[in-house]
């Protein structure tokens, strides 16, 4: 059986925080973590307001949901009115879900080798080896404070179809003009695109650029985009074409929707999400980043990249930490000595031959968050420097 090392390493590293919290009876933070904080949650909780809640007797599919409805979601993610009868969403439980879906339909329509671009969630490349799709993954570049596409390496690479993430994973940074232009040249060079924008925030959505045709797809799941994660629902956006074939292997993947999924397409569609829950998410993060800017700027071998939005950032460093052994290493005597986690950027996707980073979840608790990133940035300068 074939296992995924970066899972074995998070538990690693879980672990070890488990060790320290039940020996000195306190909690570790890990500012990477998936979880959004306590306050946060309270936080959110003040404005979140859910829909009337659906019955638990019958199976919800995409077409469960009316037809008006779904256009309503087409709309909200950026779908012209005058395209919207050439496009389709079909509704799943989650993210990781859509992809399964998705790599399966790459395969059926005979494309022949995917190019992901790193970094990206993990599974994408787990389920090409799984339903046999052949993928090479090419390394975003993080250079001068911008990201950079390696355009001659995709090129050359063989590939007739790439997978980009929207945000680039983990950083909070959208594409612009310059990234937009090398999406737009991949594309005219006959390139099929998949936008992950799971994590994507209203308005920030690429098919905004990039009309649905045969030979683009999108990912977006809007609740996971706000750090909700317990009520969501995922949505691929795609053209119509592939309607019968995606609406059939969904019962093969996945099944049917839960009714929470099915609340959280009707309160996706409210007025709640726009005016009241993504307002109030948006102000928290902008506080989050700037309690983080601050720690930042007493540590000049750290930075992060100019004008992200979300709740993710990554925190680059000019460090070199090679191999497991010492990354565990560093990271045993860090939360030993400091108190403090993270995920390393390597799990993420990101060269492990660049230099070490790891990333910030803005929805940590604001009382501590400057706090932690703070000590972890004071153990890497007295390690390292």
């Amino acid at each position: 059986m074939s296992f995924i090392n970066e899972i074995f390493i998070l538990d690693d590293i879980f672990s070890i925080e488990k060790q320290v919290e039940q020996e000195n009876g306190i909690h570790i933070p890990n500012v990477s973590h998936w979880d959004s904080s306590v306050a946060f949650q309270k936080y959110m909780a003040q404005v979140l307001v859910l829909p009337v809640q659906s019955l638990p007797w019958n199976y919800y599919y995409t077409y469960s949901i009316s037809l008006e409805e779904r256009q309503q979601v087409l709309k909200k993610l950026g779908i012209p009115l005058q395209q919207i009868q050439s496009v389709m969403g079909l509704l799943l439980q989650s993210s990781t879900i859509a992809i399964v879906n998705l790599i399966n339909l790459l395969v059926h329509y005979k494309r022949k080798r995917l190019c992901i671009l790193q970094p990206a969630y993990f599974s994408v490349s787990t389920c090409c080896t799984m339903l046999s799709l052949k993928y090479g993954i090419e390394q975003i570049s993080f250079e001068c404070g911008r990201p950079r596409l390696p355009i001659d390496k995709i090129i050359s690479g063989e590939y007739d179809c790439i997978w980009i993430t929207s945000p680039i994973f983990c950083t909070g940074y959208y594409p612009d003009d310059e990234y937009l232009k090398d999406i737009n040249y991949l594309k005219s060079i006959g390139l099929t695109l998949i936008f992950d924008e799971s994590l994507a925030l209203p308005g920030k959505e690429l098919i905004r650029s990039f009309p649905i045709d045969n030979k683009i797809f999108a990912i977006y799941s809007p609740h996971k985009s706000i750090s909700i994660n317990g009520l969501k629902f995922a949505v691929i956006v795609c053209d119509r074409t592939y309607e019968d074939f995606l609406e059939q292997w969904v019962d093969v993947f996945s099944g049917a929707l839960s009714s929470s999924n099915r609340d959280a397409v009707f309160h996706y569609i409210s007025s709640n999400y726009f005016d009241k829950c993504y307002p109030a998410y948006k102000c928290y993060i902008n506080e989050s980043k700037k309690v983080v800017n601050d720690i930042l700027k007493q540590f000049p071998f750290a930075s992060i990249l100019p004008n992200t939005e979300g709740h993710y950032i990554q925190i680059f460093t000019n460090l070199k930490i090679q191999g497991k052994k010492e990354l565990l290493s560093v990271l045993n005597e860090m939360i030993h000595t400091h108190f403090v986690s993270l995920i390393p950027a390597a799990l993420n996707g990101f060269d492990p031959n660049q230099s070490f980073g790891f990333r910030v979840n803005l929805t940590g608790d604001i009382r501590e968050l400057g706090g932690a990133v703070g000590r972890i940035m004071q153990y890497l300068s007295m390690r390292y420097q």
